[in-house]
């Protein structure tokens, strides 16, 4: 399924910019963002791979700055790596989504916490 662009509501969305909370396709963004200097500071993901996009052009965790961040939390507005995700969220109910392109499992969080949450021990893709 694709995401439509939140700003024209027509071309398919490239980016998501998380201090807007919004999916964009790549005139709108570019409109959006090169509106002022602020603007153009906001931390945007890609939605798509593409041949230019490389792991190593993933964004770092807003915590600890080391590992790539995988995880968008809606409530905390942070990128999060897999470790740090575990850490902080494990007993609470933040929105949270996962990259697009990257796989994650709640399996070991369910078994090894003594917390009880609302998710299935499946495999998500996105």
């Amino acid at each position: 399924m694709k995401i439509q662009c939140e700003v024209c509501e027509k071309a398919e969305a490239e980016v998501f910019c998380c201090s807007d909370e919004a999916a964009l396709c790549k005139p709108c963004d570019v409109t959006v963002h090169d509106a002022n200097k602020l603007f153009q500071r906001h931390h945007r993901v890609p939605l798509q791979k593409t041949a230019s996009t490389t792991s190593s052009a993933a964004p770092l965790c807003d915590i600890c700055k080391e590992r790539k961040g995988y995880f968008f939390c809606l409530d905390d507005r942070a990128l999060l790596c897999n470790d740090c995700d575990g850490a902080i969220h494990i007993c609470n109910s933040h929105q949270r989504f996962l990259l697009s392109g990257v796989q994650a499992s709640d399996q070991s969080l369910t078994e090894s916490s003594g917390c009880s949450t609302n998710l299935s021990s499946e495999t998500y893709q996105i």
